[in-house]
Order: structure tokens, then C-alpha cells, then sequence
């Protein structure tokens, strides 16, 4: 889930809490000016900023229940996680901000508790007693997702909504602090945000760390590891132990230019741009005043198209005259790096492809391009889709055997590979059956645009077909 969808679900989620707290503001208002007007006591005035502070806290109360155990489904029925600071190892060895946020957003879900708790409750101005409130509160609704089926009880919440509390309650005593003295501490300021400011230098570490090394992380490893115990794990592949090698590439991305090459040979003006995430949509016209759309990737990908055109289905005699034309416009646009496969595709288009050549031990382009042509031989699509990958160097790779024992070891991601499996179904347990067919070297790109060897291992599960992804390099 990214930051924009979880936004989205907030203010989602908000909606029946603004409606609570506004019905509880409306109470205390009638409370207010039919009863505690008449009471002009200080009692009386300090149960009116209760009232107002319990309003707001049942509103939270709300949001997290809404969160947490209202709405939610029920296939994780007695699912654990026990492992301690798995969702942080996960997000480190993907490198990636969306596992991390997960684990960001349940420390922030708690803050609000910590800072609400010591005051409308005395008794929690006291850490033991608020550490006891915020931890029972997180065992209770982790203990009703496993029992309930509506999610996993996971140590990783406990502790990451038990840090939150912490956090909060440092907050309220660094704002009491504040309103006591009539001005900021430096020793309160940094006792009361040691936790923040120690995981802020964590995760400062980390990027150093990760800035030195010399490839990025895959999005294959996991830190969750199968219990291979009682599987029954079989073969008939010849399991090689010779080492082995095998080259790494990066992706170079270098659309500089895109615009106005297609301004200068398309005849097009632009009207508007908008930058989105580093993604670049432009509007554009031609001299007749006909609107089109250029969307650039920040992968490097790009696309053009009229946006009031519809093409037509054209017959194979209709299609063979256009073919020069295409060439002819290929040429004059010169953004093909290299001879390809040329294709006339049945719905009229044009394609050139260039295959993926991971043995080539050299700098090499891959991908596809197509053409879209009107019968007046003028462009109405063009969709880029080619990457160079710069050769970097051969690196040692795990040989078969090695592979097999990860296998063994249960050293592998569980991956979801079709939308109608379940959860469960990819759980391994003891009484499973597990025949490795097929172990082939592939590729995939890592956080820093390397572009990887991976071992793709398939065979069946239980009668059913199965397929892991392994990181090749050692």
C-alpha cells in the first residue's frame, strides 16, 4: 500500500470520526450553556476540558478500532509472527520505503495514546502505568485479529504500537515541561526525544551503509523463512556444485530530450505540463490544433498519442504500403539504437523488438518500441519501451546445489503467483510434497537499477505448480 492510498483510506476512515466527535462537541455545547454557565466554579470549568479532551480521545478510540478490527476480513485465522523486528529486516534487505511504512504508521498509530492517557487518566502520569494501559491495549486487539481471523499477531505491532505510547507519553511530559518552566529545557528536549532522535541516527546509519554498498537490495529477499521439517522435498535435476558466474548490468535511463524531439519533428506546441512522483504527463497540439498526450516515465519509458484519434482495422493489403512509411518515420525520428525485429501487428501498428541478452558480457539494449500510423502516413501513437543495460562485471553466483540446500532450509520467498491462491495455500508445512523440475538463471533489477542474476526455481507443490525466486549472487 503506498502513501497516497493510505491517505486516501484515512480520510475514508475519518469521516464517521469527525461525525462522533462533532455529535460529542454538540452535547458538551448543550451542557455547556444550559448547566455549566450556572457553575462558575474551577471544578466545574476543569471537567469541561475533560469533557472536551475525552470527546476527541473517544474519536481516536474509534479511528484505531476502525483500523484495527472494524471492517476487517477473516483469513488470518490463528496466524503468528513472532519473529522480534521482522518488518524492519524485510524493509532493509527489499530496501523499501513501502514495508518500512507499515511499520512507521503502527508506531504513529499509538502516539495519540501516549499523549491522551496521562491527561484524562492520573494515575498513567506514571510510566509504569502507562506502559501497562498502551501494552494491554495492543495484546488486546492483536490477540482478537488471530483469534477473529481479521489479521496476524504480529510481535512486530506490539512492539511498534507499545514504542508509539512511549513516544506519545515522552511528548506530553516534554510539553508539561515546557508549560512548568515557561521555556524549552535542552535536557528535557533531549530526554524526552531519545527515542526519536535515536531511530532517526538508525536509520541515518542505514543509508550510509547502504549508500556504500556497491548493488542495491532485492525485492525477493525476505526475512521469513519456511519450516522445512516433515516436507518432503524430492528431484530429478543433476545438482551441480561446480562455481559459476554470471555478468550484472544497470539500467541506464536518459529520456532528456523526448519533448523536443517530437516538437521539432511532429510539428507539436506544448499547452500544459504536470510532474507527478518524477513521471511527466505534457499536453501538446499540432499546427491544426489537434490535442495529443506525451507521458515520460521515470524508468526511462515513454509514450505518445493523439488523444482524438481512433484507429481503424486495416487489412494486410492496406498494411503493406504503410511499411515504408513506418521505416521511413523510424529513421527520421532516429531513437531506434540499434537494428530489431520489425513486426506489423494485426491491429495495423508497427514494432520493433529487441530481446534480452543477459549472455552478451557487454553494454546492450533492450525492449520494444511500436508506431502508430494514419493512412496519411502521420504519427497518432508512438510508445517507447527500450532499455540500455551498461555491462558492470561478472560476479560468483550460487551453483544448483547450493540452491537446492536454500530450498532445503527453507530459504525462499513464498510468492503469490496467482490472484486466486490464498495465503494459506502458500504456507509449507509437514505433510507437504515439494518437486524442484526446473532451476534457470533470469533477471531482475535491484533499489539501485542493477540488473541482477536471479535463480527462477519451479516444479510442483502438492500436485499443483509452484515457483520461488532465489537470488543468484553470492
Amino acid at each position: 500500500m503506498g502513501v497516497t492510498e493510505i491517505i486516501n483510506n484515512i480520510r475514508y476512515l475519518m469521516l464517521p470520526v469527525i461525525i462522533i466527535i462533532v455529535v460529542e462537541f454538540l452535547l458538551i455545547a448543550l451542557y455547556y450553556f444550559f448547566y455549566y454557565r450556572k457553575q462558575q466554579t474551577d471544578r466545574k470549568k476543569i471537567q469541561i476540558k475533560k469533557l472536551i479532551l475525552g470527546a476527541l480521545f473517544i474519536g481516536y478510540i474509534v479511528f484505531v478500532c476502525e483500523l484495527t478490527i472494524i471492517g476487517r476480513g477473516t483469513s488470518h485465522y490463528l496466524q503468528m509472527n513472532l519473529n522480534p523486528f521482522s518488518g524492519y529486516i524485510d524493509a532493509w534487505k527489499k530496501y523499501s520505503l513501502r514495508d518500512l511504512q507499515n511499520c512507521i504508521f503502527n508506531i504513529l498509530m499509538f502516539v495519540p495514546l501516549g499523549i491522551f492517557l496521562p491527561l484524562i487518566i492520573v494515575k498513567t502520569k506514571e510510566f509504569k502505568w502507562l506502559l501497562f494501559v498502551v501494552v494491554s491495549t495492543t495484546l488486546s486487539i492483536e490477540t482478537y485479529q488471530t483469534l477473529s481471523g481479521a489479521g496476524i499477531f504480529e510481535l512486530d505491532d506490539l512492539i511498534n504500537n507499545s514504542l508509539g505510547g512511549i513516544i506519545g507519553y515522552q511528548l506530553y511530559m516534554l510539553g508539561a515541561s515546557i508549560a512548568h518552566h515557561k521555556k524549552v529545557k535542552i535536557k528535557s528536549l533531549v530526554r524526552n526525544l531519545a527515542i526519536p532522535l535515536l531511530m532517526g541516527l538508525i536509520f541515518l546509519g542505514m543509508n550510509i551503509i547502504y549508500a556504500q554498498k556497491e548493488f542495491g537490495h532485492l525485492a525477493i529477499n525476505a526475512y521469513t523463512k519456511s519450516n522445512m521439517s516433515g516436507v518432503d522435498l524430492s528431484t530429478s535435476l543433476e545438482l551441480s556444485s561446480l562455481p559459476a558466474v554470471a555478468p550484472v548490468y544497470k539500467k541506464m535511463i536518459n529520456n532528456v530530450g523526448v519533448e523536443a524531439l517530437l516538437q521539432g519533428k511532429l510539428g507539436l506546441s506544448e499547452l500544459s505540463a504536470q510532474d507527478n512522483g518524477g513521471d511527466r504527463e505534457i499536453l501538446l497540439e499540432d499546427k491544426a490544433g489537434v490535442p495529443s498526450t506525451l507521458f515520460i516515465s521515470s524508468e526511462g519509458s515513454w509514450s505518445f498519442s493523439e488523444d482524438l484519434y481512433t484507429p481503424e482495422q486495416t487489412s494486410l493489403a492496406e498494411q503493406e504500403p504503410m511499411v515504408d512509411k513506418a521505416l521511413a518515420m523510424m529513421d527520421e525520428l532516429s531513437i531506434l539504437p540499434q537494428d530489431a525485429e520489425f513486426t506489423v501487428l494485426e491491429n495495423g501498428d508497427f514494432e520493433w523488438e529487441l530481446p534480452d541478452r543477459t549472455d552478451l558480457n557487454k553494454d546492450y539494449w533492450y525492449g520494444d518500441l511500436s508506431l502508430g500510423l494514419k493512412p496519411d502516413g502521420s504519427v497518432y501513437s508512438l510508445s517507447y519501451n527500450l532499455h540500455k543495460n551498461q555491462f558492470i562485471r561478472e560476479v560468483n553466483i550460487l551453483s544448483f546445489a547450493e540452491v537446492y540446500e536454500r530450498i532445503k532450509n527453507g530459504e525462499f520467498p513464498q510468492i503469490k503467483y496467482n490472484a486466486l491462491v490464498q495465503e494459506e495455500e502458500l504456507i509449507i508445512k509437514k505433510g507437504d510434497q515439494l518437486d524442484l523440475e526446473l532451476i534457470e538463471l533470469t533477471y531482475m533489477y535491484d533499489t539501485k537499477d542493477f540488473y541482477q542474476p536471479v535463480y527462477r526455481v519451479s516444479g510442483t507443490f502438492n500436485g499443483k505448480s509452484w515457483f520461488t525466486l532465489i537470488q543468484a549472487r553470492k
